[in-house]
């Protein structure tokens, strides 16, 4: 027998109504960047690319690569995190998100078996990935040492 909204089951919990997922787009770049920014990430921003590895290749800063799906919760609570990532390192790092669901053949390339999967991938190499939820602090952090204190800091990253 189904439960409705309000009614619980044998163990208390409140069952609730399943609520539709919002999928949110990370821009490159925060919305309240002025138009007369001449940072070299904004002509980036206009850049098209042929295929993922083609931006790996060619991208002028590191990619953090969020591989997700849009019926993911915890890729769903990952959102804020990139968000505030590509906020916080807007001139070292670009955010990008691939769905999975769309994009299985790169999913599959880059062996995600879990979501949300992350990687940081510098030179179109991948120095970094772990698969889960971390908070801002934790994943600022792990970002930072990866990218060191100047763009071409990173010696024994790799691994």
């Amino acid at each position: 027998m189904a439960l409705s909204s309000s009614q619980r089951c044998t163990t208390g919990a409140k069952v609730l109504k399943a609520q539709p997922v919002v999928r949110r787009v990370l821009p490159v770049l925060p919305a309240t960047k002025p138009a007369s920014s001449r940072r070299v990430a904004a002509s980036a921003q206009k850049q098209q690319y042929s295929s993922f590895e083609d931006m790996l290749t060619r991208s002028d800063v590191p990619l953090l690569v969020d591989f997700y799906a849009t019926w993911c919760g915890p890729c769903q609570m990952m959102t804020p995190v990139l968000g505030a990532m590509a906020a916080r390192f807007q001139d070292r790092l670009r955010v990008v998100k691939i769905d999975t669901d769309r994009y299985p053949g790169v999913a599959s390339k880059y062996r995600v078996q879990a979501l949300p999967t992350i990687a940081l991938f510098k030179g179109g190499n991948i120095v970094f990935r772990f698969e889960g939820v971390l908070n801002e602090a934790q994943l600022a952090e792990r970002i930072q040492y990866h990218l060191g204190s100047s763009s071409g800091a990173s010696a024994g990253t790799a691994e």
